[in-house]
């Protein structure tokens, strides 16, 4: 996570007045929303949040943090706290109680934003990815996603997680034999498959946190 200070300066950098915001369903970005919401009472900007978990709703309330239906606004800007980055701003992002709403978050937004460690900021993705599966005979859904990889039910307490929307989620560490079009494709073809945490061609902005405080543009791929 990052520190307050940085946190500072990257809400500095994109948190305008009147925005529509949202961010990842993950824990890490509860912690960020905290920070967001003071910011934007400190600051009286009159944000709006388009909240993705239940648990994020009852923050927001808590907060004092106006909210919004995405089915009532558009997303100026979303973050989220991911796992790996490409260098073609491709991501991974396990960290989640729904990838469908994450990634409807990161297709309507219109900058997505996502952070990262800057030691994860590779070449090709290559870390283990989440898989949303229906709870409907999953057993047979896992033995299919052990055509592209080793699947692993995740659990917590001996029993399946739930997604915020029902479903179970499976960890895949995928066959780096297939392209990244080609493991989501092939997923996504198994009729019990939902969604996946491979992010392609969404993110706009790469934040990457080390020594420094690093800010990347997918128009430029360079510092901005």
């Amino acid at each position: 996570m990052l520190n307050d200070e940085r946190v500072e300066a990257l809400l500095e950098k994109y948190i305008k007045a009147n925005t529509v915001v949202s961010l990842g369903t993950g824990p890490t970005n509860e912690s960020f929303l905290k920070k967001l919401a003071l910011y934007s009472l400190s600051n009286n900007l009159r944000l709006q949040v388009v909240p993705t978990s239940h648990t994020m709703a009852l923050l927001c309330s808590q907060l004092k943090m106006p909210t919004a239906s995405l089915e009532d606004v558009e997303v100026d800007l979303a973050f989220d706290f991911v796992d790996q980055v490409d260098e073609d701003f491709n991501y991974i992002s396990n960290e989640t109680t729904s990838l469908i709403r994450d990634k409807m978050i990161a297709q309507d937004a219109a900058e997505m934003v996502v952070i990262c460690e800057e030691k994860d900021f590779v070449p090709r993705l290559n870390a283990p990815m989440c898989v949303e599966i229906s709870t409907f005979s999953p057993k047979k859904t896992i033995a299919q996603l052990m055509n592209l990889g080793d699947p692993i039910l995740r659990q917590a307490k001996g029993k399946p997680v739930m997604s915020e929307t029902g479903h179970y989620f499976v960890d895949l560490k995928f066959d780096e034999i297939y392209e990244l079009e080609d493991i989501d494709y092939q997923a996504k073809k198994i009729p019990g498959v939902l969604e996946t945490s491979l992010f392609l061609g969404y993110a706009d902005r790469v934040v990457l946190h080390g020594s420094t405080l690093v800010v990347k543009s997918r128009l430029t791929n360079v510092d901005a």
